[in-house]
Formats: structure tokens, sequence, C-alpha cells
């Protein structure tokens, strides 16, 4: 059945990022007339499997695609049914990926066992990403406990149950603290370089296709088609910007849930 894509569910993350070059390549196979795979989908409208094809759709302005309905309901089943079917497709899941997935089971309640049986791993190997997953996870509470204590918020001891941590790991942590810089100025600083060094580079080939134009070296068409591929490239990195946003938006929610 064709779905809209401004209908369709894109929150349930199993996947710790997008391959864009698969996306691409996936968006020339439309292009050229090639139809895709169906995605697959809830009854409300969750993506399944299928987020490098429905970006594909997008890249190329489709507002529709392909889908199957599939009968699950619990979010648990859901994220299995969405990495089992990542491990039979063309993509096959990364080690971050798995990560991913287990933290979002985690965060849903299984057990390690239940996990493994959910993801069809061998038990071992189930139990090792789980450890440590769940280290990543307390680290993560113990960061936010700090910073509400640092910030003056809460005392320990309410940090500590808001985040649902013992109140003497976060003691531990409190005691041994020392201000470290974390390179947020930097990153933002090396960006700022980065993009500025791009725009400076894209402006400097586009006054030098012009003056070829001008100079009958290239045609009109060819500049035109540069632009696009500009454009194209431009709407790759928005998109890739956005989704990051949203997987942020994800997790920064649950860290204030107290997940």
């Amino acid at each position: 059945m064709k779905v809209k894509i401004a209908d369709l569910k894109l929150n349930l993350f199993v996947r710790h990022s997008l391959n864009q070059d698969h996306v691409l390549y996936l968006a020339e196979l439309l292009q050229n007339g090639k139809k895709l795979t169906p995605i697959k989908i809830t009854a409300d409208n969750t993506v399944i499997d299928g987020r490098h094809r429905v970006e594909a759709h997008e890249l190329n302005d489709l507002t529709e695609i392909d889908a199957e309905l599939i009968a699950i309901t619990s979010k648990s089943d859901m994220i299995a049914a969405a990495y089992k079917a990542n491990t039979g497709g063309p993509l096959p899941p990364t080690q971050a990926d798995t990560e991913l997935t287990v933290m979002n089971l985690l965060e849903c309640g299984e057990s390690k066992k239940h996990i493994a049986e959910l993801l069809g791993l061998p038990a071992g190997m189930a139990r090792r990403y789980v450890t440590e997953v769940q280290s990543r996870l307390m680290r993560a509470k113990v960061q936010r406990a700090m910073d509400m204590v640092t910030g003056g918020s809460v005392t320990i001891a309410k940090a500590a149950e808001a985040q649902g941590i013992p109140v003497e790991k976060l003691k531990e942590a409190m005691s041994g603290r020392r201000k470290k810089k974390n390179g947020v100025t930097e990153i933002q600083r090396t960006l700022t370089t980065l993009y500025r060094s791009i725009g400076i580079k894209n402006a400097a080939t586009m006054r030098t296709l012009i003056e070829k134009y001008e100079d009958g070296d290239v045609t009109e068409r060819e500049v035109r088609d540069i632009i696009a591929h500009v454009d194209d490239l431009q709407k790759k990195s928005s998109r890739s910007v956005n989704d990051w946003k949203r997987r942020f938006d994800a997790i920064a929610s649950n860290g204030k849930n107290g997940k």
C-alpha cells in the first residue's frame, strides 16, 4: 500500500546513524526508475524497517512510499523486529547499532536473557553488550546527577533518587570530581573553521565556473548541473543534522525523565 511520508513515525532508533552513501545509492536507483522494496510499518505508521529508503524518497522530493503493514504492538517487539530486519538486509547492524538497540531494550525493562532472545543473539554475546551498555548508562546517570547537584538545584540524595542510582556512587563521584575541559569550545571552533573553509571553496569554484561559462568553455546546462549538485549535497547535510537532532532529543528526553 502507499503511505504518506509525512505521516510516518521515525522515532524508533536501532541505527546509531544513517549511512548517507547508502541513502544516495538508493536515491539514484529511484531516479532511474527502480522500485525499492516496501518499508515495514505498524498500524500507527511507526517505521520498523526502511529508514534509508524513506530518506532516499525524501531526497527525491517524493511524498509517498510503498509500505507493508506488520502486526506488532509492544515497543520491545518493534525494536527487535527492526534490528532483525537490518541483520538480514543489505546493510547489517554495526557494533554501535547493536549497542543502541540493547540500550533501548534495557530502557524498556527487558532482562539480559530476553534481550538475547529478542535479537536472536548468542547468550554470551548479548551479555557482553548488555554489560557495556549498562556501564555507559550508569556513567551518564551519574554525570547528570552531578550536574544537578553542582547546579545548586537539589541535594546529593535527591539527585541520586531522580536518576535512579545509589547515593553512595554519586557521593564517590562527587568527592573525586575535578573540573575538566570538555572540549566543546574547541569542537565549535573546529566546525566553524571547517564550514567557513567549505563555503570559501564553494564560492571560488562557482566563480571559476561562471567565468568559464562567460568564456564559452562550459555550457549553461553544465553550470546548472553543478549548482544542482551543490544543492543536493547541502540537502544531504541538512538531513543528517536533522537526524542527529532527533536522536539527541530522544536521548535528552530520557535523561530528563531519569532513565
